[in-house]
């Protein structure tokens, strides 16, 4: 479904970049100011196509779109070479089918920015949101910068999702539309600065969903590495992401199932929930349904002995 993007959603630029015609790494132009990373597990063309899309028309930055493809098709291919932009060169490549984790590093490792900037396949971006993470990435001592991140519902969501606990589980990421440090980013759209962050510019490849697993953690186990590194951690709430809601996620089954997944990947974590909002009433009414599956995955991990992550380094 097509999104309305309001006025008070686009920041103001500081500068306009100029068309380019010789931009991309095929003509032999110089560094981009930044790189999307845009990786595919098993979403649908339709999906990854409009998160693309959203891409090759950001304002205000030269871009290269790194699209990682775990699930090759040449409709996605050929969109690709379709929506080549002056100011946003898309690299297509294919990569083996392991994890989201997997496919970050990769790009990372490959990005011609040090300002290196997430987006999920089932995301799209507001026109200003590389610009404003870019901005936000060039703050002194700043490693890592999360966006907003609002709903679109693709069916009437259920009344369980009006819990904050619930709405982290849909990578919902809502602190205001202004900037404001924090302690944590959400993965649907975020950026990292890998000069600052160095070998810690990584996502632990045990972490992370993968095919058949809602496993996370990830973008936390970075954000407390690169606290420890002495790092600053912003929230930009002027940089605005749609995360798409699909039918299958509407459902009791995908919530409970996600939040046993949780669980056990907070036990990999071995920390405290941190929601990113304090609990209000309707948290406390999820927490009777919510919480048995929660405390299962957690449990899960501990006997596993999956919580010795952080002593496994």
């Amino acid at each position: 479904m097509p999104i309305d993007w309001s006025a008070a959603e686009r920041p103001v630029h500081s500068f306009c970049v100029q068309q380019r015609a010789d931009f991309g790494a095929a003509a032999g132009f110089g560094s981009p100011d930044v790189t999307i990373a845009l990786t595919r597990c098993c979403e649908p063309d339709w999906l990854v196509s409009q998160a693309l899309d959203s891409l090759t028309t950001q304002e205000g930055v030269l871009a290269e779109v790194l699209l990682l493809d775990q699930t090759p098709t040449p409709a996605l291919a050929d969109h690709c070479a379709a929506v080549q932009q002056p100011r946003c060169d898309v690299r297509y490549q294919q990569i083996p089918k392991r994890s989201l984790s997997y496919a970050r590093n990769r790009a990372v490792a490959s990005a011609r920015a040090d300002s290196i900037l997430f987006l999920d396949a089932d995301a799209v971006a507001s026109p200003g949101w590389a610009h404003t993470l870019h901005a936000a990435l060039a703050g002194d001592t700043v490693g890592l910068v999360g966006a907003r991140i609002l709903p679109t519902w693709h069916r009437q969501p259920l009344l369980l999702a009006a819990a904050a606990v619930v709405q982290d589980q849909y990578s919902i990421f809502d602190l205001g539309s202004t900037a404001r440090p924090f302690h944590r980013v959400v993965g649907a759209g975020f950026g990292l600065h890998r000069g600052r962050l160095g070998d810690e510019a990584r996502f632990d490849e045990r972490l992370g969903r993968r095919p058949g697993s809602l496993l996370g953690g990830e973008e936390s186990d970075l954000a407390r590495r690169a606290l420890a590194r002495g790092l600053r951690i912003l929230y930009e709430g002027r940089a605005v992401v749609h995360h798409q809601i699909l039918p299958e996620r509407i459902s009791y089954r995908w919530i409970l199932r996600r939040m046993f997944y949780a669980g056990l990947s907070r036990a990999l974590l071995r920390g405290a929930p941190s929601p990113s909002r304090a609990l209000a009433l309707t948290d406390y009414l999820a927490l009777p349904v919510v919480l048995p599956f929660y405390g299962a995955g957690y449990l899960a991990g501990r006997m596993q002995g999956h919580g010795h992550l952080h002593q496994a380094r």
